[in-house]
Order: C-alpha cells, then structure tokens, then sequence
C-alpha cells in the first residue's frame, strides 16, 4: 500500500536505494575474489529485504527450520540454501533433505550422530574454532574460552593425525571470528592459523566457508580480505564462500521516532520517545550509543534520549542538536537496519514499530503494522476469546 499521509511512529524503514548499492558493492568484492556470497538472514529476514537480497547473492546461510522455510517460501529456487547451527535436528534434515546444499555441523558428536541424515546431494561441512579471539565484549566472541561454537582446531589437527577416518565424508569447513569489524587484519590473521595447523585438512577438503562479521561497505582497505581468500583459493585450490548479514543492511534500515515528553533531568533534559529498547536490543546488550540523524557533537540543545517503557535502562544515550526537541518532534535512529526487527520484541506491551519500504522513486509503501491481536495471539488469546 502506498502511503498518502505522514507514516506512524514508532517505525522501521527500509530504504530500497541504499540497500541495493550496498548489495552491488560487496557483490562485486566478492566476484574480485571469485568467492560465493551467502546472505545470513538472521540480520533482517523481512521479505522485501529477502526479494532485493536474493538478487545478488549465490544462497543464504540459515541458522533454523524457520528461517529455510521462509527463505523457500518467499525466494523459491533463486538461490541454495545452506544451514549451520549449534543445533541439527534429523527431521530438519529428512525435511529440507534434497533442498540443502550444505549442512555444517557445529561439533564431531553432531556430525557422528547426523551425518548419515543428511541428503546424499548434500554437501556436509565441519565448523572450526580457529581459537583466536578477536572480539572484546565475550558475548559476542564466537572464539571465548569454552565457546560452544565449533570444533577447536587443535582438536581437529590431532584428529586428522591420530584419526582421520572420522573425517570421511566431510569436504568442507566454516569459521567465523568476528562482529561488526571494520577491516580484514583478523581475517587474514585467520587463514593464516587455519593454513599452519591444519593443512593437511585442508588439503583434503574442496570448500571453505569464511563466515559473517565484517562490515564491507565501511572497510578502507580490502587487500587482507583478498589475500586470506587467496590462501584457500591458491594453496589448497578451495571454493570460496563468505556469508554476510549486517554487511549488506545495516544501512538501509532507519528507526522513526516521536518525542512524547521533554523531562527535566538532574543536568540534561531527557526527551520521551516511543520507541524503546525493545525495538533495538542490541543497544541495550552492547550498551552503545547508536547514530541519530541531526546529532551535532557540541550542539546547542543537549538531551538524553530514552524510550518508552517502565526500565530505567531505556535509553540510548546522550545526543545534542542545534535545534531544540519538543513534544512533536521526528527522531531517526540510523544503521537500523541489521539485528532490530529480527530481534525485537514487546516487553511492556509495547507493540512493534510498523515496517515500510522506501522505494527508489522515495515513495512509501506500508509493508506491516502491528496489532493488540498479534500481541495478544502470544498470550494465549486465539480471535477474540479469552484464553
């Protein structure tokens, strides 16, 4: 539906433009590198996004059941599907069975136990712990200390010399050691471990998967990139296969939001919005501030910017513009577009921000809104009975 009237806050806007140049962008790394480009839908999985996405990309690196039947449903055939997961059911795999280009499987025990599940048109990979830490906060640091994220690759380079016969029938690995990195020394760093301690591995395997967490769009320099590709790529003669998800939109995604309430502050006037946490945890888990259009570091009006619930911690930081708030007023929260609606959620019986797609011709269409019923069907409500 396209709009005729100003949209309705709180509200997630993607912007069609930005998302398909930032798309074409690391599309056209990945060709210089000749690497395939899976898109992790667990950053945005609205179906726009998945439409426009499905374009560019070779596949789509899935986390769950839910997520490959969406991806099915709204894609079809316009790209293969690929799951990797801490946790493979058999039926996921006697379900999706032919549909799967690749299962990766997080641990030798899940590999032992499932392998034999999946398709024979499957092609089957073992995720590796590089053992390499490259994140500071450890909740988002695939490598920490007993992480439950891969097999260590000290473990997988004695096995292949102790044991190689429980490999039989692998032919791919996948590492991921990043978050929201904005260049490719880590990665190249990466390769470089992989190629001294295993590879005799890698010789015997014919793909590698180089995983999410780096921001393209945002990266200065690309030569670590190509290089750590050309490792697998030239020594042991790999396919090549990167997976991004905040990457391809985080930009084109921005929050709209309403000032409710200017309060007095012990030193700062605190501006109420009706947007909240809910719409972007991320904010709350990393406690960063995210960007605001119209901020100005040293601007005339300084405010907190808080959200609308009943946590004391709702709020997304301190932010002064030149032109003063006022009930009424238009916040627009930027780089909204990865890891909000996939993981927003309705503490308080907030409801979710209604979602639009900005068209390139800047037109609005209204893609979702919220509803009492949808937040109601979560408590147990069906129609308009009491549960």
């Amino acid at each position: 539906m396209t709009l005729t009237k100003p949209i309705a806050t709180p509200a997630f806007v993607i912007d069609q433009a930005i998302l398909e140049a930032d798309l074409a962008v690391v599309r056209e790394i990945a060709d210089r590198a000749s690497c395939r480009m899976l898109y992790s839908p667990k950053a945005c999985a609205l179906t726009d996004v998945l439409r426009h996405v499905s374009r560019h990309v070779d596949g789509f690196a899935c986390s769950s059941p839910y997520e490959l039947e969406l991806i099915q449903r709204v894609c079809g055939d316009a790209g293969s599907l690929h799951l990797i997961s801490p946790l493979i059911k058999a039926e996921t795999l006697e379900v999706f069975g032919d549909r799967l280009a690749s299962v990766i499987f997080n641990s030798l025990s899940q590999w032992e136990r499932l392998g034999k599940k999946a398709s024979a048109r499957t092609r089957r990979g073992l995720r590796v712990n590089p053992q390499l830490s490259f994140v500071r906060d450890q909740r988002y640091d695939p490598c920490r200390r007993n992480s439950k994220l891969g097999v260590p690759v000290h473990d997988l380079a004695e096995l292949a010399r102790s044991d190689p016969g429980r490999l039989e029938g692998i032919d791919g690995l996948h590492f991921h050691t990043n978050c929201d990195a904005t260049d490719f020394a880590s990665l190249l760093a990466t390769a470089r471990h992989i190629e001294d301690e295993i590879p005799h591995v890698l010789e015997r395997m014919d793909w590698i998967n180089l995983g999410g967490g780096y921001l393209f769009t945002e990266a200065n320099d690309l030569a670590d990139f190509f290089e750590g590709v050309a490792i697998f790529r030239q020594r042991f003669g790999l396919d090549v296969f990167i997976e991004p998800g905040a990457a391809l939109v985080r930009r084109a995604g921005t929050i709209e939001a309403t000032v409710h309430d200017v309060l007095v502050g012990d030193d700062l006037q605190i501006a109420l919005l009706d947007t909240a946490v809910n719409h972007m945890p991320e904010v709350f888990e990393f406690q960063f501030e995210p960007d605001v259009l119209g901020h100005v570091d040293g601007g005339l009006h300084g405010y907190i910017l808080a959200g609308c619930t009943c946590m004391a911690g709702d709020v997304f930081g301190e932010y002064a513009f030149d032109i003063p708030l006022a009930v009424g007023s238009r916040v627009t929260f930027l780089n909204m577009g990865a890891y909000t609606i996939s993981k927003a959620h309705r503490f308080n019986g907030v409801g979710l921000p209604s979602i639009y797609l900005r068209r390139r011709d800047g037109s609005l269409k209204l893609v979702r809104e919220d509803s009492f019923e949808e937040f109601a069907h979560l408590s147990g409500v069906a129609g308009r009975a009491v549960a």
